[in-house]
This record gives C-alpha cells, sequence and structure tokens, in this order.
C-alpha cells in the first residue's frame, strides 16, 4: 500500500482551472509552431473544444507547412482559423519548401487582408518578415493594389540585387493604404490552385525565353483576376507556334488599361479577352522582321492586303491587326487612346480598326510602315446613298463623315513610308471639315517627328491650316 504524504501540496486538475487561464494556456501552445495544435487540444474533452472554438485569441497564429500539404488543404485551414480568429488581427507563419507555391499559398489569405497583421516566411534558409499593420500604419482601410510578376528564378542574384526577400509593398493616401506584392516565379501558376486575386493592377514580366508563358496560361491565370482595371504585360518576343486548341476567352469587365510589349502572341491574347470598358490600349515593340507561325485557325481577314503595301514586319503586321480586329468585334469597347510603338498593322486592318472606333480621341504611331493609303484614312468622305461607297468630296457638308470622330491628339513619329504631300492633304482636309462640323471634336494637337519625307516646306503648308496645334521635329 502507497503512503501519501499530506505535507506534499497537489495540483489542481486541468477541469478545476478557470476559463481565462486555459485561454491563455492555450493560446501560448498554439505559438509553438505545430499548425495543428489548436485542433489537437480541442479533441481532448468537450470542455476544452468549447473553450476553444469560442476564443479567438487561439487562432491567431496561423502556421503553414507547405511540404505536408495541398493547396487546397491549405486553403480549408486557411479560411477555418480566419473564420475562428475573427474579428481578432492574425499573424501567418509559412514554411517553405518550394518558392513557386508562395502566390496560390498567399492568395488564400489575401480575403482577410484587413485583419492580417504580420507574415514571416521561411525558404532555403532565409526568412523574410513583414509586419503588414506598419505597411499601413494608421489607415482605417487596406486595398489590394498592385500584383508584380518575374518569370525568373527566385533568389537567382547572389548578391541579392533584384530584392525578391520584398514581398508586400505600401502606397497611397494616409486614409486608404495600397498593398502591393511583387512575387519571383518560374511559371504562372495553374489556375485551380489560386483562390481570386483581387488585386487592381497586375504587371507580368518574363525575363528569358526559358520562362515564357503561352497565351492559354495567361488567359487561365487573368480568369483568376477579376478586378484588373490595369494590366502589363512584357514578353520577350517568343513565338509559342500554332496553338493545338483554342485558349478560353476571358471576361475582364473592369479593365480600362492594356499594354503589351514586346510579345508575338499578341493575336491569341487579344482575340480571347472581352473587355468591355477598355479605354487605353499601348502596343509596343510587337513588329517582327522574321516569320511567325500561322494561327491555330483561319478566319476572315486573313487574306492578303489588297493594297500590297511595304512593310518591314508582315507576320507580325497580320497578327496584330486580326488580334484587334477580334477585341473590338467582341467588346465594343469606349477606346480613347491607341499607342502603336513599333507595332503596325496591314492598311486593310487600319481602314477595319478606324471605321471601329468612334470614340478614340488620341492615337499615336512610332516606327509603322504605313502608307499613304492610311493616310488617306483621315480625309473626310461622302457617304454613299446606302450603297456603301465613299467618295472624297469636301463641298458636301450635309453628307460627310470622318473616321475616328473624336480624335483630338495625333502623334506620328518615324514613319518613313508617308509621303509629306499625302500627310498635306489628308489632314488640312479633315481639319476644314472638323473646324467647321464638329469644333468640339476637331484635332488640337499633332506631333509630326522624324518622319524624313515630311519636309519643312510640307510643315509649312500644313501650318497654314492647324497653325499652332502643329508640332514638327
Amino acid at each position: 500500500m502507497i503512503s501519501v504524504d499530506k505535507d506534499v501540496p497537489s495540483f489542481p486538475p486541468f477541469s478545476s482551472l478557470p476559463p481565462e487561464l486555459l485561454i491563455e494556456i492555450f493560446s501560448t501552445c498554439s505559438l509553438t509552431g505545430d499548425w495543428h495544435i489548436p485542433l489537437t487540444l480541442s479533441k481532448v474533452c468537450c470542455l476544452w473544444r468549447d473553450l476553444i472554438i469560442s476564443s479567438p485569441c487561439i487562432w491567431q497564429t496561423i502556421v503553414v507547412l507547405d511540404s505536408r500539404c495541398t493547396v487546397s488543404s491549405i486553403r480549408a485551414q486557411a479560411e477555418l482559423w480566419a473564420a475562428r480568429s475573427s474579428p481578432l488581427p492574425f499573424s501567418v507563419v509559412l514554411k517553405l519548401s518550394d518558392f513557386e507555391r508562395l502566390l496560390p499559398i498567399m492568395s488564400c489569405f489575401l480575403p482577410n487582408l484587413a485583419r492580417w497583421m504580420s507574415c514571416t516566411i521561411t525558404y532555403d534558409g532565409r526568412t523574410i518578415e513583414t509586419s503588414l499593420s506598419d505597411l499601413t500604419l494608421s489607415s482605417p482601410r487596406r486595398i489590394l493594389h498592385h500584383l508584380d510578376i518575374f518569370l525568373k528564378t527566385p533568389f537567382e542574384d547572389v548578391a541579392g540585387d533584384d530584392e525578391d526577400d520584398v514581398i508586400f509593398v505600401s502606397c497611397g493616401s494616409a486614409t486608404y493604404r495600397h498593398i502591393s506584392m511583387k512575387v519571383a516565379t518560374t511559371k504562372l501558376p495553374h489556375a485551380e490552385m489560386v483562390n481570386p486575386l483581387l488585386f487592381t493592377s497586375l504587371d507580368i514580366s518574363e525575363t528569358t525565353f526559358e520562362y515564357s508563358v503561352r497565351s492559354p496560361d495567361l488567359l487561365r491565370f487573368l480568369a483568376h483576376c477579376p478586378n484588373l482595371e490595369h494590366f502589363y504585360f512584357h514578353g520577350v518576343s517568343n513565338d509559342e507556334g500554332t496553338l493545338d486548341a483554342p485558349p478560353p476567352a476571358i471576361s475582364l469587365p473592369r479593365l480600362h488599361t492594356l499594354l503589351l510589349n514586346e510579345i508575338c502572341n499578341q493575336r491569341s491574347i487579344l482575340s480571347h479577352l472581352y473587355l468591355p470598358a477598355l479605354r487605353e490600349l499601348h502596343l509596343r515593340h510587337i513588329n517582327v522582321d522574321y516569320p511567325l507561325e500561322p494561327y491555330y485557325v483561319p478566319e476572315e481577314g486573313d487574306s492578303d492586303d489588297e493594297s500590297h503595301d511595304f512593310s518591314q514586319s508582315p507576320h507580325s503586321d497580320l497578327h496584330t491587326g486580326m488580334g484587334l480586329r477580334k477585341l473590338l468585334s467582341r467588346s465594343r469597347p469606349p477606346l480613347e487612346i491607341l499607342d502603336m510603338d513599333l507595332s503596325d498593322m496591314r492598311t486593310k486592318d487600319f481602314r477595319w480598326v478606324f471605321d471601329k472606333l468612334p470614340d478614340l480621341k488620341q492615337f499615336s504611331i512610332v516606327g509603322s510602315d504605313m502608307s499613304d493609303s492610311v493616310v488617306e484614312l483621315f480625309i473626310p468622305f461622302v457617304v454613299g446613298d446606302g450603297d456603301g461607297q465613299e467618295q472624297e468630296q469636301e463641298h458636301v457638308v450635309e453628307r460627310m463623315s470622318v473616321r475616328l470622330p473624336q480624335l483630338s491628339v495625333l502623334k506620328m513619329y518615324s514613319c518613313q513610308q508617308l509621303s509629306g504631300d499625302a500627310l498635306v492633304k489628308a489632314l488640312s482636309a479633315r481639319v476644314h471639315y472638323t473646324d467647321h462640323a464638329t469644333p468640339d471634336a476637331t484635332l488640337a494637337t499633332v506631333v509630326i517627328s522624324s518622319c524624313n519625307n515630311f519636309t519643312a516646306g510640307n510643315a509649312q503648308e500644313l501650318s497654314w491650316d492647324l497653325h499652332d496645334r502643329l508640332n514638327v521635329s
């Protein structure tokens, strides 16, 4: 028989401890680094379970071990912890074994950005700590703003100059702080792995041919960015070849600014976007002087340009023009700015596009091979009597019309195939008509720069009609 020393103090059972002390103990246990601590403790007894589920402070630290979990299970964990920690702020501790999974995992927590207090990421011996509360200062509201994706090997710069360890940045006013993210990855994550990304601005930059993205993968990723207002895509002019199947058609109802730079898959991208709110389109460095693979299916308009005008980039001209045709046909956007920098089209595409842009206010083009046939599209024309025929006839004012009727700013740089005489004829005729017929929608600014066939004599002649609206250099 064992004797009990009555002088030795005994500790009361856990069930007799006050709830406040139990909550404090459980909260401390949840900080140990084991992600499942709250769930494990809740299985001990009904008392503990009820106490843990009803105590948000126990769920304020979310530990994610990506090596042991699928993205779907991490998403479920994030939703459970975020719900049970509400309305308190929470912190995320992410132990990464694969940096490619960073964006899919982070997307699980972005819906609760307002309560996200801090983030600690460990990967390959590195620790990246960010205090989101410090980024947003005392702002009463946080807003997801910009996402930068660099398609590259993370941390490839041994000197650390690439700043891949800067994940979150902040901008905006004291009242509304914008949270932006910067992510390095070798490929865009599969669409099914990503929660909806509610950023309003997205910039994707390719760095090498090895990490270039195909248009179907890009479009599927964009489908998870429904709030986008600005999208910028910088490529490396990689020809993705002929697609085996059509890419998905993607709707971005809020997007008003699109920039495509140095790519060869502009046709696939433009042809499969629905952008009903698009107001600015910037196409830059898309011209290439080598053959491109044909589109996956022939379309109306693919036939040779009847004008047979000279072009240094016939294949990219075809793809740019046909992509723009499909975008405008599908979306009918209120486009106001069209900026084409080393991005050209065929003459027949310029005609088709100009006829479909009644709201365009500014047209800028750089390094184009456009001919006098395109310049002539600026001339007012007489609308035929139902037969669709058009003729130049400046004196029939009541039945005349112009393409791009809202155009007020025209900028032309380094366009070497057009003639100065054609420019003088077209722009003089245009302002003669619009200055009187539509004075609120006439050319206000014309810039002609480094166009070798536009002589000093042409500038003098055109200035008689444009006066100080003409800028020549």
